[in-house]
């Protein structure tokens, strides 16, 4: 693909490339000093361990990923597809359809309900809904049992409810519908160890599962040996 489109093709499952990254920079502002980041690539199915110092770019490095920034240099191909060679609606689309983000301020809705919220992902993507194994509803209360979110927080409003059961709805969002990647930023921040626990068991084995693959941003280094690869981050100034 070598022009700006309005849709885009995924190529066929197999053993090609989550992600592609090759001579990647951004800069907020023109005066300020740009991040530029380390090429690597991820195989399809595989899960990457992100880490590094406050300000190394890592959630700047994730918003790139996710099409919801313009890279200043260098490009981004996500399961097969140049992102910024997609027009802006486009890159959309397949974002909601390809790609499960986990934000660090957790982005719910706040007049949705707990099952609304997780559900979203389906009402936006015609290939999400269509990859639920029963239908969005039946996959979203299994989501939230797995991450244990009592049955009678539902049909509450999420900003009801507590910030760790908030962070493990945003998760449950980001995996509904089996979207081919994961990026997940400190998706582990607010949770206790056993939900922690029972979060990465079930991000992990719903990935395996779906071959999904898996970029997971954390300060927790004991958490990487549940992970594939890492990448360190430091010395992205340049």
């Amino acid at each position: 693909m070598t022009s700006k489109t309005d849709s885009y093709s995924v190529s066929s499952p197999g053993p090609e490339t989550a992600i592609e990254v090759h001579g990647l920079g951004f800069s907020w502002r023109p005066e300020q000093e740009a991040l530029n980041f380390p090429d690597f690539s991820l195989n399809r199915g595989e899960h990457l361990f992100l880490h590094g110092p406050s300000g190394s770019g890592k959630s700047t490095l994730l918003s790139l990923l996710a099409g919801m920034l313009r890279p200043g240099a260098g490009s981004v191909r996500i399961l097969g597809t140049d992102l910024y060679q997609l027009r802006a609606g486009a890159r959309d689309q397949f974002r909601a359809d390809h790609i499960g983000v986990i934000f660090q301020q957790f982005n719910l809705v706040p007049y949705l309900t707990t099952l609304a919220n997780v559900t979203l992902p389906c009402r936006l993507s015609t290939h999400r809904r269509e990859s639920t194994e029963l239908t969005p509803a039946d996959e979203a209360k299994g989501l939230l049992r797995a991450l244990a979110i009592p049955e009678d927080h539902w049909q509450r409003k999420v900003t009801k409810l507590s910030i760790g059961q908030q962070q493990r709805i945003a998760a449950a969002r980001a995996l509904i519908g089996a979207p081919g990647l994961i990026l997940a930023d400190e998706p582990t921040s607010a949770l206790d160890t056993d939900n922690r626990d029972r979060f990465l068991e079930l991000l992990l084995s719903l990935a395996h599962r779906h071959t999904t693959s898996v970029l997971f941003v954390s300060h927790d280094r004991s958490l990487a040996h549940h992970f594939h690869h890492q990448l360190d981050l430091r010395g992205t100034h340049k």
